[in-house]
Order: structure tokens, then sequence, then C-alpha cells
């Protein structure tokens, strides 16, 4: 596992963070050994999505068998950013500190207000943690542009963003211009659903299309399912790692065995050629919306 610091926190944080989201399938004793699998593979980052009782306690115990200044935890709050009260901090942070037997949370991200500032309700109380340094850091999570004034707020420490290989320059300039501002990035849908098995992206173009389109044959995304050795969710797991703005990125899993999996890509290095498909992937892309917009 490689490790990058996460913004001026001062904490060093893993490449991946694993996304703990409810579920009725998993009960305590699944998330536990869940948890302990991604510690066993020097995953230190956690992202708690959820309030489900069989999640917290399993999470709970796992977090309690090491060293608290070792993890790095973030909450996810529900709701609409626009509408966060006093109540969110009051309700929800304490079912989360509570429900995992913490005593502070490195980070609580919200959802993009859409606005200039944070509602004054949850923005006051939200300030009495981040003093007491129960809740040590606020992250906005974000697909499009965040109002600037609301980053430098001096409660904004981070910022979490959709992030990918077909991600265009909208969005890459986003995430760097965040990191630039010392805002640490956590990137999200690493493996987006267009590209995913059976999505069209990823389909060979018909033959007709490939006689009237020059580009037909130029950066398609077959390469994602035929490449040996790897998967389309590897190569764009490994694609993300690759992105220095990002101090870390998220995955999703269930199985003990998906966590080891997707621990494993942080060490290899993508296959000779794979980089230049991509590109070559998102220049045909950009030259079809632009002949698309022209049309």
């Amino acid at each position: 596992m490689r490790y990058r610091p996460f913004g001026l926190s001062g904490m060093a944080v893993s490449a991946l963070t694993l996304r703990l989201a409810d579920t009725s399938r998993l009960k305590a004793g699944d998330w536990r050994a869940l948890v302990f699998t991604a510690l066993e593979s020097g995953i230190n980052s956690f992202q708690v999505e959820g309030d489900a009782p069989e999640l917290l306690r399993g999470a709970g115990e796992a977090f309690a068998s090491v060293e608290r200044r070792l993890l790095f935890i973030t909450w996810r709050a529900r709701g609409d950013g626009a509408t966060l009260s006093d109540l969110t901090v009051d309700v929800q942070l304490r079912a989360a500190l509570d429900g995992l037997s913490l005593d502070y949370l490195d980070l609580v991200l919200i959802n993009d207000p859409l606005q200039p500032a944070l509602p004054l309700d949850f923005e006051v109380r939200f300030g009495e943690l981040y003093q007491r340094r129960v809740a040590r850091g606020l992250g906005v999570a974000s697909r499009g542009d965040i109002d600037p004034r609301l980053l430098t707020n001096g409660l904004v420490t981070a910022v979490s963003s959709p992030f990918n290989l077909s991600s265009g320059w909208a969005e890459r300039n986003r995430i760097r211009g965040a990191a630039q501002a010392n805002l640490a990035v956590i990137g999200e849908d690493f493996w987006p659903q267009a590209l995913r098995e059976g999505g069209e992206a990823a389909q060979r173009p018909s033959l007709w299309r490939r006689r009237t389109d020059p580009l037909a044959d130029i950066g398609g995304y077959e390469f994602l399912h035929a490449t040996p050795g790897w998967t389309g969710e590897e190569i764009c797991l490994g694609y993300a790692l690759t992105e220095p703005s990002l101090a870390t990125v998220r995955i999703t899993a269930d199985t003990r065995a998906e966590v080891e999996r997707l621990a494993a890509v942080v060490e290899r290095d993508l296959p000779n050629g794979v980089c230049a498909q991509i590109e070559m992937a998102r220049f045909s892309a950009q030259e079809r919306e632009k002949a698309a917009g022209r049309s």
C-alpha cells in the first residue's frame, strides 16, 4: 500500500479509501472481517455512509483494534447540503461517534450546498465541534464546480469529486485547482457505469459506423476487457491512482476477496500501451462531441 498526505491535516492516508455503506446482506461480523482485511492490506482510510447498527458495531469493533491516530475516518452526512442544520450535527454526527465508539471524526463529508456559504445553523454548531477537535475537517462532495467562497470559510479542508479515465479537462482542472489550494481531494467513481462490462461506451462500433466515422476505430474502450491479467475495474483504478492531485481514491467492496484484489492494484503498474489507449479514447470521444456540437 502507498500513502499520501491528506491536504494540510498532517495525516498520511492510504491510496485507497474503503467505503462502508448500509447493506442488509452484511452482519456485524461481516463488517468487522471486511475492515480487518482492509487493515491487513494497508488501508487506513474509511468512509462510513449509513447508520445501520450492524455496520456501526462491526466497523467500530474493528477500528478499536488499531491505535486511533493511525486511522482516518470520514463520516458521510446524508441529505441536501442546502438544508443542513444544527440537528444534522446533533443527531447524525452524535450517532456516528456513539455507534462507532469514537472520540472524534477526521472528516465530515457533506453534499455541496450549491451556494457560497454553509447553512448558518450548521456552520455555527459544526464550528464548535471543529474548535473542540471532535470533527477535524469538513469535506464537500460535488460533481460540478463548487463556489470558491465556500472553500475559503476556514472549515472546509477537502473536496470529493469524480475522477476516472474518461474525465475531461473541466474535471481535471477542478481537482488540480483544489489540490493547489491545499485542499485534500478524494477521488470518486473511478469505474464509471458507462465503462463497465456491457456499457455502450465499451462496445465495438458497428460496421456501418466504422465506415462512416473516421474515429470509430480509434479510441475504443475494448482494451478494458481484453488486457491479459487485468479487469476493466482494475485498469480504471490503476489509472485513477496515477493522478497526483488525489489524496486517496474511494473504493466499494462487499467481500474480503474484493478488498484484497483492489488493494493489490496499488502496487501494480499499468501494462505498456494502456495509457496511450486511454488518451486515444479520450481524444476520440472529445472529437465526437465537437462534431456533434457542430452538426
